[in-house]
């Protein structure tokens, strides 16, 4: 009603303005440019986003849009730029928010609006600086924030640039605790390391004090870097202790967050480190009983599409209980179902993986191709790859192991060790020694190399897993990679899983 009274005030305006003879024709131009403007903002408001930004465009291409005060001005550009984002014009869209910028914006929808074009162009450090504004400015709003943005942005991809660096110290600054995930000890690790890296090491040993869970505590220990800022006999680095605190921690979280699958894929994760297999069956179990049992319309969990990770952390479980058919099985459920509203292509994969390590090669390549192509990303391809790999490895085609693992060369940036255990299954342990030695000189990719050498708990090896584990445990012993590791980092042997798929 109220967008209607608008409409039709400026109606009567002009229809009064003509009857009477009296209005100046500047007055008739200014209240056709206001109604121009109401219709625009009309046109927005009903989601009518072509209409909306042709209309849009026109008005600030007025020259009396720079009379109008400057938070009018700001909220133009800004339906502007949201129009444009909604109907794929991305490039306008950031041309737009580049304006909001110059007229200083002082909405965090606009910056946080920023952040979701940027990364849909795939411009994450732009990303990072909208959002380092947003938290800085409104670290309050942090909460309403998804985690399917800020995690992958704090995680994902080279996460040491000036920018990202300094979106994670924005998060740690705003004591951010992870939403409904609240699984920040990766982000820390990495905010840790860049200090060390820069070779700040009080700000590095502030960052560290909050890491708490136990995978990354091993990442830690492993990794010489962190020996200034970690008592290594201490209570807080006891992996074990760690353990059994992260999943209390967990428990309520869980309680925190009843309608959120998210805060119970956390816990589930921590129950497989610390090797809880039956209460992750039993916890998966009962939400997919309470999903079943639910009536129409009314949801038990916001979030029901991350019941497919539970369901992958399920299998998990059931494998490594023996129970192996039953966790093929699950991992297959999972796979039909959609994932974010999109064909899963994780669970896909996941299978893939499953049935190869089984000897299954045909159900492994079924599976690797029934992920098909669509808003597969680079990381997608290297699992397709490397799954490929290990079927052509099983039925003996070289020809076909050998174009594969070029493939994992090509993507060795986005998935190293797929490449690495790829190498290593082709009998090219030489190279995968210079792999090694190349990821170790790195001060972001160390990590990843020192993790994968650790000796872990694990479950009882598939068939075709057993010469794959030979390989490797052969490889580590091999006195030039216990030099190389060596000389930055440590192996050691802890009581829980460090792999949570393995």
């Amino acid at each position: 009603m109220a967008r209607q009274g608008i409409v039709t005030g400026a109606i009567v305006l002009i229809a009064w303005a003509l009857a009477s003879g009296t209005a100046p024709a500047q007055d008739l131009d200014d209240t056709a440019y206001r109604q121009r403007i109401v219709d625009a903002r009309t046109a927005a408001k009903l989601d009518a986003h072509v209409r909306a930004g042709s209309l849009l465009e026109d008005v600030i291409a007025d020259p009396r849009f720079r009379r109008l005060p400057q938070d009018e001005q700001r909220r133009l550009v800004s339906a502007a730029a949201w129009s444009a984002a909604q109907i794929g014009d991305l490039a306008a869209a950031i041309a737009w928010q580049a304006e909001l910028v110059e007229l200083g914006s002082d909405d965090p929808d606009d910056w946080y609006r920023m952040a979701l074009v940027a990364l849909d162009m795939g411009d994450r450090d732009a990303a990072a600086r909208a959002l380092t504004v947003l938290i800085a400015r409104w670290p309050e709003l942090l909460r309403n924030a998804t985690t399917e943005v800020l995690y992958p942005l704090a995680l994902q991809g080279d996460t040491t640039t000036p920018d990202r660096v300094a979106f994670q110290q924005a998060l740690f600054d705003a004591n951010w605790k992870g939403g409904s995930a609240g699984e920040t000890g990766g982000i820390w690790f990495r905010l840790a390391r860049s200090r060390l890296v820069q070779g700040d090491q009080e700000r590095a040993r502030i960052v560290a004090r909050r890491i708490t869970d136990p995978d990354t505590l091993v990442l830690m220990r492993a990794d010489r870097r962190f020996d200034p800022l970690l008592h290594r006999d201490g209570w807080r680095a006891n992996v074990a202790h760690a353990s059994t605190r992260e999943i209390e921690r967990m428990r309520l979280l869980a309680r925190a967050y009843p309608d959120r699958i998210e805060s119970l894929g956390s816990l589930a994760h921590q129950l497989l480190v610390g090797g809880h297999h039956e209460e992750v069956v039993a916890l998966a179990d009962d939400v997919l009983a309470r999903i079943a049992a639910a009536p129409t319309g009314a949801p038990p969990f916001v979030d029901a599409d991350q019941r497919v990770w539970l369901m992958n952390y399920k299998s998990i479980a059931l494998w490594r209980m023996g129970r192996i058919e039953e966790s093929v099985e699950e991992l297959r459920r999972a796979s039909l179902l959609e994932e974010n509203g999109r064909p899963n292509v994780s669970q896909m994969l996941n299978l893939g993986f499953v049935e190869c390590d089984r000897g299954h090669a045909d159900a492994a390549l079924a599976a690797a191709d029934a992920a098909g192509e669509l808003g597969l990303s680079d990381y997608g391809r290297a699992v397709r790859a490397a799954i490929r790999h290990c079927a052509a490895h099983l039925l003996g085609d070289g020809t076909a192991a050998a174009s594969q693992l070029e493939e994992l060369a090509e993507l060795g940036d986005d998935a190293p060790l797929l490449y690495l255990e790829a190498l290593l299954l082709s009998g090219q342990a030489d190279n995968a020694l210079a792999l090694m030695r190349d990821l170790l000189a790195s001060d972001d990719r160390r990590s990843l190399a020192l993790g994968w050498a650790q000796d872990c708990r694990r479950a009882e090896p598939l068939p075709a897993q057993l010469e794959a584990r030979a390989l490797r445990e052969a490889f580590l012993a091999r006195e030039d990679v216990l030099e190389a590791i060596d000389a930055v980092g440590r192996i050691e042997r802890y009581d829980v899983y460090c792999d949570p798929e393995g």
